[in-house]
């Protein structure tokens, strides 16, 4: 067979390889909160990486599978997920999907309007390196695909580590162990202890989430802190946690993060 090397046809017709879809775990594959099937998403709370709810909230069931899975979104439900600035690349996409799932999108904007309709769905008139979005109604959806052009082509599969640290520049689950981050303690009830992130984020988070219930505090030679534990400050590579209403630190020493079995949520979601 002949390649022929121009910009019409052979290899660099555009979307024939891989990176060509703009949303991120289209495959529903990558789960760092661990939505439940079934469970209720509330209005802009996010289910699977990247997914989060729409106005009216997010339900949906599903069979987790290693590879892409189907989801069923709940009636009067729908899933939006909003594509940042940096990766639109162009002024028009096509949206395709599988499934009986209806969708919508927004030009320029994070929150999608107008009427529903069948796959595929011509977008035009996007600004490059502005927000677009789209939102996906009550049915069946499986491998939506957003892509440069007017013609929808064959699902983009990515790896599924790469599709992680895709996710991750949006939100982190980062998993505590006892005595995990050194620090230090200023005074008997104030001790400092930082975190690096998995990778950079898209914006410095602003908080951390407890996902799993699990307990955090700051432990010293002279024992471990009572109280908690709260974010400090933050950068997007690193997070710097401070004792929260704490007693009975050794001051002037070292100290850690006591974290046992706790997950930690970080977000830096659009």
């Amino acid at each position: 067979m002949a390649i022929v090397l121009d910009g019409t046809s052979g290899i660099n017709t555009p979307n024939t390889f891989g990176y060509k879809n703009l949303l991120i775990d289209a495959g529903f594959t990558i789960n760092q909160r661990a939505y439940v099937s079934g469970a209720t998403l509330a209005s802009g709370s996010y289910g699977h990486d990247r997914w989060k709810a729409g106005a009216s909230g997010g339900n949906y069931s599903f069979t987790q599978l290693a590879t892409s899975t189907t989801i069923t979104i709940a009636s009067g439900k729908s899933l939006i997920q909003v594509v940042e600035d940096k990766n639109v690349n162009g002024t028009s996409f096509v949206l395709s999907w599988t499934g009986t799932a209806q969708a919508r999108y927004a030009v320029n904007s994070a929150t999608p309007s107008g009427s529903y309709a069948a796959s595929p769905i011509v977008i035009t008139g996007q600004t490059v390196g502005t927000t677009m979005s789209v939102e996906f109604n009550e049915g069946t959806l499986s491998k939506p695909q957003l892509e440069l052009g007017a013609v929808a082509t064959s699902f983009d599969v990515r790896d599924y580590g790469r599709e992680l640290a895709m996710c991750q520049r949006y939100f982190q689950a980062i998993q505590m162990f006892t005595y995990s981050y050194a620090g230090n303690t200023f005074s008997t009830t104030d001790a400092r202890s930082t975190i690096p992130l998995v990778c950079t984020m898209r914006i410095a988070p602003t908080s951390f989430t407890n996902l799993n219930a699990g307990s955090l505090q700051f432990s010293t030679a002279a024992g471990s802190g009572s109280g908690s534990v709260a974010l400090n400050t933050a950068t997007t590579t690193a997070l710097g946690l401070i004792s929260s209403g704490a007693s009975g630190l050794a001051a002037a020493g070292g100290t850690s993060a006591l974290g046992g079995t706790m997950l930690i949520g970080v977000s830096a979601e659009l």
